[in-house]
């Protein structure tokens, strides 16, 4: 008898209780999901990078000589003939070139003498195919450290056998045993493989990651000598016993060194640590955050539940009831429904672990292996959580039962006196009546309206950074394109003699080779007057005439080295220091550049001598292939940018829809029992001759005023979380993220909280509208 009253009361409220319901899903799903997710990678992955000995640290070296370090006899006259690089060094004289690296990497040495050093060559090929940009890391096999992972089939043995990415692979519907076509030479595809310092594929720090037309690439040493593109040098280090290592170093000592960066700061090898454990945190945090509020919503309805039945309570408490089973059929319902709930989450988080594996897969280079469930998720997604609600539930319940029968019969006497009643009520001192009642009742249960901020908050952080986030590969590089009117982008080879220029071609002049403040940066010369390659800040100003009287740094070297319009900069080259003064910072993220007019430029690295060098040439019209070193479409350019924004669009709906579902259910609940708890007081209003509009008005919109409240308060917050981001990214990992925030994103995300508060609220404000005036007379009568 009791159960079914108990079901019947509960029956009542199932839309209570299914968005209760969905909260309690929501916080077992979400830890289930990404703790399986994430797990299906965690584990191999430490094996594959501790068996495969993944470096503890790079060395990064400037691809030039150094004035200041010491030189091997030869290299000066190298350097007088134009050959300078080490690239161009190795190919000049190899003897001179293996003398120099081991002059510096007895350097090194010194500074570090617990490390194991080993030499980490690259090279990095861009070619247009069908109208798509793609981007060919090779390496060779390594010896000690980073050694390679052959994933499935074997390690090639021929000069016209490679190895490649399995995601590459899979994108391009390419199997073991094919052909596959890398800067004009077929190759056959005998193996899958990972490198350890490769964990993440990055080209010059930018997050334009597509597996579909990026890839590593593993050849012979031989092939690898042959193949034609251009090559990097930096040091891999290995501590013993895996312990740390201080990667400060004395520039003096060592000048040749751009930066010494430790795997966990370094986001090609290291970022998926931070990514693996902060997914893990996240998870677990939102988790329990989400449950906290399912847990505060059921300990009101409970309480609520029992408040409302305390007559028939106390009733069968005088026919000789014990305590025991008046409880067992409240305490049994939310176990049983909890139970559900977390059973669903946890199988809707099974379920969708694997996509989120594969998700991470599709950007990360790890092994993976087939998720399988553990006894420590089951116990932390549903054992702790229900143990949690049984308790709370349990301890509200025994409370409530624990006065007499007397005590029960008659109303309760609550106080509606708190910290934040007091403090409204002195800020409504001089309000009238109406209006005292309409905000001093949303704030009497203390639970219930930090549950309603906090929810609105979270929402809003939510809502946001997705705002922020949308548009950002526009930001990272597409704008910049966009902005410029040249189709196609040429680089001479050095090594023949130039082509005739067009008369519509527009030349440029790049150094990749310069420092700035230790840390490399690349010299960019355009003409001043050039009609095909413009910079513009982020107004929309032009920027391009300024180079007569200076230089224009990108915005992502202003971020990182916090310089801006009106400094002065100190340029290092292979020759001497220049120094600059900054004129404007242009709105371009995606490189650490600094613009200077090309004949200036090409004086200075020819000591006066020519005022026309040129590396490259900006065209309207597609460049003959056979004239120059690569030519790249702009198009492909922005095609492959424009790769991940599908993914950042998924990311940012599921953040919106979260948000909605999260406070649109907070909502709905709170404002059901606010309805409620007020059923005699909305009928008396009603009676007194007050409107619908006006009751409306009097119990709900006040949530709305808080709402309003909340969102303010949560705007500095996710304006400052963004900032925070994005410095810790370009200081720990030199990475920018170009969140950016509008005020267009205030008026948007203040229309979608509207809308969650009206749709969420509109079957309480149908709730009033049914409530009979006669209830006032008949709760009297009681």
């Amino acid at each position: 008898m009791l159960f079914k009253n108990v079901l019947k009361t509960l029956g009542k409220k199932w839309l209570q209780l299914i968005a209760i319901g969905i909260i309690i899903i929501l916080s077992s799903m979400i830890f289930t999901m990404m703790f399986y997710g994430v797990s299906g990678i965690e584990g191999p992955t430490e094996d594959y990078l501790d068996d495969y000995r993944q470096e503890d640290f790079s060395v990064d070296m400037v691809q030039v000589i150094s004035p200041d370090e010491d030189l091997p006899a030869g290299i000066s006259e190298l350097a007088a003939e134009g050959i300078y690089t080490l690239s161009g060094i190795k190919e000049e004289s190899p003897e001179l070139f293996d003398e120099l690296l081991d002059t510096r990497a007895a350097a090194i040495q010194d500074a570090f003498p617990r490390a194991e050093l080993e030499l980490r060559p690259t090279k990095t090929a861009e070619e247009t195919i069908a109208g798509e940009l793609r981007k060919t890391l090779v390496l060779k096999d390594a010896g000690a450290i980073n050694q390679t992972y052959v994933e499935e089939g074997r390690m090639p043995e021929l000069d016209d056998e490679i190895g490649i990415a399995r995601i590459y692979a899979e994108k391009n519907g390419l199997q073991l045993g094919d052909r596959l076509t890398v800067q004009g030479k077929d190759y056959t595809i005998t193996g899958f493989v990972l490198f350890p310092d490769y964990t993440l594929l990055m080209f010059e720090n930018m997050l334009n990651i597509d597996p579909g037309l990026q890839t590593t690439v593993l050849m012979t040493d031989s092939a690898y000598e042959s193949f034609s593109a251009q090559e990097t040098f930096r040091y891999a280090g290995a501590v013993e016993g895996g312990d740390t290592i201080d990667t400060t170093f004395d520039r003096e000592n060592l000048p040749f060194v751009t930066q010494v960066l430790d795997t966990a700061n370094n986001m090609r090898s290291g970022g998926i640590y931070l990514e693996l454990s902060s997914s893990k945190t996240t998870a677990l945090g939102l988790s329990i955050f989400i449950a906290a509020i399912a847990v505060i919503i059921v300990s009101i309805m409970i309480y609520n539940i029992l408040q409302a039945e305390r007559g028939q309570i106390g009733i069968l408490k005088a026919l000789g009831y014990s305590r025991r089973q008046i409880a067992s059929p409240y305490l049994l319902s939310i176990m049983v429904m909890a139970f559900i709930m977390l059973a669903a989450g946890y199988v809707f988080g099974l379920f969708l672990a694997e996509p989120l594996r594969d998700l991470y897969l599709e950007f990360y280079l790890l092994p993976s292996v087939e998720i399988s469930q553990q006894l420590i998720v089951f116990a932390i997604a549903i054992v702790v959580p229900f143990a949690f609600f049984t308790a709370v539930s349990g301890l509200i319940i025994s409370k409530i039962l624990s006065d007499g029968p007397l005590v029960l019969l008659h109303p309760p006497q609550n106080s509606s006196v708190n910290r934040l009643t007091r403090l409204v009520g002195r800020l409504l001192k001089n309000a009238n009546a109406q209006t005292k009642f309409k905000y001093l009742q949303a704030v009497k249960s203390t639970g219930s309206f930090l549950i309603f901020f906090t929810g609105i908050m979270f929402s809003t952080i939510l809502i946001i950074f997705a705002l922020m986030m949308s548009g950002m590969v526009d930001r990272l590089t597409v704008d910049v394109y966009e902005q410029s009117d040249f189709q196609y982008q040429a680089f001479i080879n050095p090594e023949d003699e130039p082509t005739e220029l067009r008369d519509e071609d527009d030349i440029f002049l790049q150094y990749p080779y310069a420092q700035l403040g230790g840390e490399a940066v690349t010299l960019h010369g355009i003409e001043t007057d050039n009609r095909l390659y413009h910079l513009f800040d982020a107004s929309g100003i032009e920027l391009t005439s300024l180079l007569d009287e200076g230089a224009v740094i990108t915005r992502s070297l202003s971020i990182k080295q916090n310089i801006s319009a009106g400094d002065r900069i100190s340029v290092q080259l292979i020759q001497d220091d220049i120094e600059l003064t900054v004129q404007a910072v242009a709105d371009e993220y995606a490189s650490d550049t600094i613009y200077v007019d090309i004949e200036k430029l090409s004086l200075l690295l020819t000591d006066g001598e020519r005022a026309d060098l040129y590396t490259g040439i900006y065209a309207l019209e597609e460049p003959d292939d056979e004239a120059y070193a690569a030519v790249i479409s702009k198009q492909s350019m922005i095609d492959t940018a424009q790769s991940i924004d599908g993914f950042i669009s998924l990311v940012t709906t599921i953040m919106i829809v979260g948000a909605g579902v999260i406070s649109g259910s907070i909502l709905f609940v709170l404002t059901s029992f606010t309805v409620e708890k007020n059923y005699y007081t909305i009928s008396l209003l009603k009676v007194m001759g007050y409107s619908r509009r006006e009751v409306n008005s009097m119990v709900l919109n006040s949530y709305f005023v808080y709402a309003v409240l909340s969102y303010l308060v949560s705007l500095p917050i996710a304006i400052l979380s963004m900032d925070v981001m994005m410095t810790f990214f370009a200081e720990e990992y030199g990475v920018i993220i170009p969140l950016d925030f509008q005020l267009s994103y205030v008026i948007w995300s203040f229309l979608m909280i509207i809308i969650f508060f009206f749709a969420s609220t509109w079957i309480s404000r149908r709730k009033i509208a049914k409530v009979p005036l006669q209830e006032v007379l008949k709760t009297y009568q009681e």
